[in-house]
């Protein structure tokens, strides 16, 4: 798959706090993320990607996320999650990374149409426990409705199987 290019709350945020509580409660032991994009090749330079993130940074508002809703899905990665607002911020930067290191055909303003920033609670490789189970446990207050700004990236490579995966890059963006 290449390398995952995510955004993480703020580490001592409540939002942080409850997400992280929740992931680590169904089991699993992945950061809480939005994907900004993903399939960045492995070949790609790690400090070209930091560097022209500083840039993005220093020219660009830092991101806005807004939690909208909890929804269950079918797909590997939305298997229970909650979904976030497509604010402009975020929308950009995920346009802007999508365009500097996934260097492929895509119609940019298709992919961007159908960008659907999530927050992943669970994927679907737990298969030992009940969706409606693991949703009554969590306290949707601590989530719906909730925002952030700025936070840390995160450069992961997701080219192996999930027990695999590997931050080869993070660094702060809140100014």
């Amino acid at each position: 798959m290449g390398y995952s290019l995510w955004l993480l709350p703020p580490t001592s945020s409540k939002i942080a706090t409850s997400l992280t509580s929740i992931i680590k409660s169904f089991g699993c032991s992945f950061a809480p993320h939005v994907t900004i994009v993903s399939k960045i090749p492995l070949t790609t330079s790690i400090e070209d990607i930091k560097s022209s993130l500083n840039t993005y940074f220093a020219n660009h508002s830092l991101p806005d996320v807004h939690i909208k809703t909890l929804e269950t899905g079918s797909e590997f990665f939305k298997r229970i999650f909650v979904r976030c607002k497509k604010t402009d911020s975020l929308v950009s930067l995920a346009r802007f990374s999508k365009q500097t290191f996934v260097n492929n055909d895509e119609d940019i303003n298709k992919w961007t149409n159908e960008y659907d920033p999530h927050i992943s609670l669970i994927y679907a490789e737990k298969k030992d426990c009940n969706d409606e189970e693991l949703i009554n446990q969590i306290d949707l207050s601590t989530l719906i409705n909730k925002t952030w700004q700025g936070g840390k990236i995160q450069l992961v490579d997701t080219s192996g199987k999930l027990s695999e995966w590997k931050t080869v890059l993070e660094f702060d963006i809140s100014k």
